[in-house]
Parts: C-alpha cells; sequence; structure tokens
C-alpha cells in the first residue's frame, strides 16, 4: 500500500527525469530539423546581399564627403569605381568559396564559411597586396608603364584627359589582383585546413544554429562590414601613390590629392 500510494506522487519526478536524460537527443533532433543558413537561397538572404552593396556603396560616398581638398566628380568616380568594381567581384568570390567549402563531409553551414574566408582572406590579404604593391611600384617605375600608375589618368594640362583607357586598364589590374588574392588565399590557406577550420566554426555556429536569419545577418553584414572598415582603411593608405599625392597636396578642390591605386 506505502509503495502504491508513493508510485503517483513518484510520477512527475520520474518524468522530468526522463526528459532531463533525453534533453540532448531533443536539442540534437531540433538542430537537425533546423533550416541551414545559406548565402544566396531565399527573399531575405537576398535582401542582405542588396543591402550589402548599399553600403559599400554609400561608405565610398561618405569618403569623398570627408576629402579635403575634394576630387572632381569624373576622377573621384574613376578612383572609387576601381574600388567599387574590386569589392563586387571579392564579394562573389567570397559567397562561391563559401558554398564550396560547405559542401561534402561538412558540418558548418554557408553562412559562418563565409563569414571565417573572409576573416582569413582579410588577414592574409592584406600581407598579399603589400607585396603587390611594391612589385607594382618597381615595375611601374623600371619599365615606365606611366598608364598603369594608379591614379594617374593622363597629365592634367593635356586636353584629352581623362583617358579613360588608363582608367580602364588600372580598373581591371586591380580586379584581377584582387580576385587573385582570395583564389591565392583559399588554395594555400583554408584548402589544406579545411577541416580544422570546418570543426572550429561549426562549434562557434551551433548556438546560431536555430536561428538560421540571424546567423545571415550576423556572418554576412555585421562581420565583413567590422571588416571591410579595417581593410579598405589599411589598403587605402597602402595603394596610394605617395609622389601623386605630394604634387597635388597644395593644388585645387579639383585636385586629386587622395587618388587611389584602386
Amino acid at each position: 500500500a506505502p509503495l502504491a500510494h508513493r508510485g503517483p506522487a513518484m510520477a512527475p519526478f520520474m518524468e522530468d527525469n526522463a526528459v532531463f536524460h533525453t534533453g540532448q537527443d531533443a536539442l540534437q533532433r531540433r538542430l537537425q530539423k533546423s533550416e541551414n543558413c545559406e548565402v544566396v537561397a531565399g527573399t531575405f538572404a537576398m535582401g542582405v546581399q542588396v543591402f550589402l552593396g548599399a553600403s559599400a556603396i554609400l561608405a565610398l560616398v561618405w569618403k569623398r564627403h570627408g576629402e579635403n581638398p575634394k576630387r572632381n566628380l569624373t576622377i573621384w568616380f574613376m578612383d572609387t569605381s576601381k574600388q567599387g568594381c574590386s569589392l563586387f567581384m571579392q564579394h562573389l568570390v567570397n559567397v562561391l568559396l563559401a558554398i564550396v567549402f560547405a559542401q561534402g563531409e561538412t558540418q558548418a553551414s554557408e553562412c559562418i564559411w563565409y563569414g571565417a574566408n573572409i576573416t582569413i582572406a582579410t588577414i592574409c590579404g592584406l600581407f598579399l597586396l603589400t607585396m603587390y604593391m611594391k612589385f607594382h611600384r618597381w615595375a611601374v617605375e623600371k619599365y615606365d608603364l606611366y598608364w598603369l600608375q594608379s591614379g594617374n589618368y593622363g597629365d592634367p594640362d593635356d586636353d584629352d584627359t581623362p583617358k579613360w583607357r588608363w582608367w580602364l586598364a588600372q580598373m581591371c589590374l586591380w580586379v584581377l589582383v584582387s580576385v587573385g588574392e582570395k583564389l591565392i588565399t583559399a588554395a594555400v590557406v583554408i584548402m589544406p585546413l579545411h577541416a580544422y577550420i570546418d570543426g572550429l566554426i561549426a562549434g562557434l555556429e551551433l548556438p546560431m544554429k536555430p536561428f538560421p536569419k540571424v546567423e545571415l545577418v550576423l556572418n554576412m553584414v555585421v562581420v565583413p562590414a567590422l571588416l571591410n572598415v579595417i581593410f579598405v582603411w589599411v589598403v587605402d593608405n597602402l595603394i596610394m601613390d605617395p609622389d601623386l599625392k605630394q604634387l597635388h597636396g597644395h593644388g585645387n578642390v579639383d585636385d586629386t590629392s587622395d587618388d587611389e591605386y584602386g
């Protein structure tokens, strides 16, 4: 009789105890059923892509607003369009690499692979671009490649300026260099360490798994925005022509004192 009386009283405890023991399995099932975060799937993801592009354009406009002296609109367009084209192509490469890295027997989603890839590429890319710009300056001076001197679109006293063919050559070269450093980083750094990186970021991703939209914004807006501020700041100083800056530093508002290398 005492045991019979205790049986119903113990039922809630036994039920809670069973839930406790199976809680981990329940969480695992929930994570498995949750939607994986994808970089180009769905309206929300595409909206994030548009927002990311718009924020880059606004950053370029803000950069011109802070210039002193200001470049004229034509020169400003020629300078910033090189950077804008390279950033756009780099973004496409980052998206493609995130999809490739998340294929096969991987644990991490495309979104966090995008964030990891851009983080690694920013660190390694700054080093590669620093080395490239040393070579670029040497080659331009040694072989008199004046038309590849970034920010130089012809003689300011020449009526035929700006020279759009010079701009096009400089832009194409900088886009190739920018995409190239992404691919080199992927081949030399990320691919050999793919399994290790995947395991690491999969653990970081676990708390975000039930919230794919939050993960998408974090890895494709917040992280890239913070890294781009650092990247653009360093690269802007890196690729600026010291001679051109000194030459135009005492000019008027139409001077190109802040010309960039792409």
